[in-house]
């Protein structure tokens, strides 16, 4: 299966250009599988989306839930998962596992350091990895709580994937995973994972990723 692990919608990060329903549509067209929706989730834009905790949450899960009602349209599976910003920092992780009742148990993730929501992802057996470690400003973060980082194949996105590998030497143990980040259609389908397995939810991506039985795609012209 060929799962993109980084993929935005216009309804849930304000930053992407491309809605739900063109993002499905253009994965089908790129031979994916299945995407994992990653929309961004910070204090400021969760501020933005609602006033009550529920009202924030609802709202940032849009984007998801109208990937997902359009799978059998167009044939690829739909898993949430969530690119988090950590106050009062600037760096961003990505959180493979969850679902929609663990960000409506935990509204308040933005607030945690990076051990306490690295040991609860964990306590429900979920990955905590950092995304574009190596796109400046952003420098990786401590590795003890981190189980993996990222190979980041935006386009033209500076990310230095080269500083990434040099960096890693020193903490083999990480785990890579590799996404598009996409927020347009223009950066659809350079990044994710294949599996030979065939998955049917974000848990069972996980077992694999764990194990290590997936493989990156890593793009060779998206000048990362």
């Amino acid at each position: 299966m060929k799962i993109e692990m980084h993929v935005h919608t216009s309804e849930g990060s304000p930053c992407a250009k491309a809605d739900a329903e063109s993002i499905m549509k253009a994965y089908a067209e790129a031979g994916y599988d299945a995407l994992v929706i990653t929309n961004h989730f910070d204090s400021v834009l969760l501020n933005e989306f609602g006033k009550t905790d529920e009202e924030k949450i609802e709202r940032y899960l849009l984007g998801y839930r109208k990937a997902k009602a359009a799978e059998e349209k167009y044939g690829i599976q739909v898993m949430l998962g969530v690119e988090i910003r950590l106050e009062p920092n600037e760096e961003d992780f990505l959180i493979y596992g969850i679902d929609e009742n663990f960000l409506f148990q935990h509204p308040d993730l933005c607030f945690l350091s990076q051990e306490e929501i690295f040991h609860l992802c964990h306590s429900c057996g979920a990955l905590f990895y950092q995304a574009h470690p190596c796109r400046e400003p952003w420098v990786p973060r401590d590795p003890e709580f981190l189980d993996g980082v990222e190979y980041n194949q935006r386009p033209n996105s500076e990310n230095h994937n080269e500083k990434l590998d040099e960096w890693r030497k020193a903490y083999p143990e990480l785990k890579l995973v590799s996404g598009s980040d996409c927020h347009d259609l223009d950066q659809v389908g350079f990044g994710g994972i294949e599996t030979e397995k065939d998955v049917h939810n974000i848990k069972e991506v996980v077992a694999l990723m764990k194990e290590e039985k997936i493989r990156l795609i890593v793009s060779t012209d998206s000048n990362c």
